[in-house]
């Protein structure tokens, strides 16, 4: 299979991700809703490692690439670093935390700024990363 072909799957899985995200929301699955978000931004975001020759074992080292090789080098804007930071972090509460709620607004907000999120990074593949 071709790099590209593995590209495109991941960033296919980010688009499915959304539409779950979606629709978890309207069935008022909120705690399912952002693990869906998360997991579109995390998605999208490892095409563009993939592309750029990179990949990853852990979520966290994903997260630090993010950081380290795209927002400090000024290839995304800093609000993706800070949006994905929530993701991972609430994904986690939401996983592994008993009774961890959120609200609709919130959840509706956050699955907005993970599909502009994954927008973001259609454009950065579009560059060429």
């Amino acid at each position: 299979m071709s790099q590209q072909a593995i590209i495109d799957y991941w960033f296919e899985k980010a688009n499915q991700d959304i539409a779950s995200a979606q629709e978890n929301f309207l069935a008022g699955r909120y705690v399912n809703a952002v693990r869906d978000a998360y997991f579109a931004c995390f998605h999208a975001f490892s095409s563009v490692l993939l592309k750029s020759g990179k990949a990853f074992r852990k979520h966290k080292e994903v997260r630090s690439a993010l950081h380290r090789d795209f927002i400090r080098m000024q290839k995304i804007d800093r609000k993706w670093g800070k949006h994905y930071d929530w993701l991972y972090d609430n994904r986690q509460k939401a996983d592994y935390r008993p009774l961890v709620e959120f609200e609709s607004e919130q959840v509706k907000e956050i699955i907005e700024q993970s599909q502009a999120f994954v927008e973001e990074i259609k454009r950065l593949l579009n560059r060429g990363v």
